[in-house]
């Protein structure tokens, strides 16, 4: 599949996109869908098939951003940062890396003190509900930025 991932064949959405932008694409709402299905599974009370569902849903979009996100925003945004943050093109990007920068970094947290003890009780929230709640919400906004860059970059170019 990481073979697959690195040539540039046209995608399979009837956009301008690459196949490997089409499948992340495709790939980031199913994780959607199943962040969904972990809020469920915590409000029956399901605590551990919650846990499991929001980690795989993390680590999997870690991937995701390894093989297809950083890769595209390096070749794509980063070489003309300074001069062209106006544009829709670069700025969507921008945009939609901060926040799931920030998303990533949250949800790594949650993991790692819902799943671990390696954290000081000082490091330690005790209001959950408020930081899942948070933490779905900021995830949410980022799958609307990534969708804006998707429409910036394969889509809105060629109308």
């Amino acid at each position: 599949m990481i073979v697959a991932l690195s040539l540039p064949v046209k995608g399979f959405l009837g956009t301008g996109a690459t196949f490997e932008a089409d499948v992340n694409l495709v790939v980031q709402l199913l994780m959607a869908g199943a962040l969904v299905a972990g809020v469920i599974l915590a409000r029956r009370k399901r605590y551990r098939a919650h846990g499991i569902c929001q980690t795989t849903v993390l680590f999997l979009n870690l991937l995701m951003i390894g093989l297809v996100m950083w890769p595209s925003f390096r070749r794509q945004v980063n070489p003309r940062l300074p001069k062209l943050l106006h544009k829709a093109y670069y700025a969507a990007p921008m945009i939609h890396a901060a926040l799931g920068i920030t998303a990533e970094l949250l949800g790594l947290y949650i993991v790692l003190l819902a799943g671990t003890d390696v954290l000081p009780a000082w490091l330690r929230f005790r209001n959950w509900k408020l930081w899942m709640r948070t933490e779905l919400a900021l995830w949410f906004v980022v799958v609307i930025s990534g969708l804006w860059t998707y429409y910036a970059w394969y889509i809105g170019p060629f109308w």
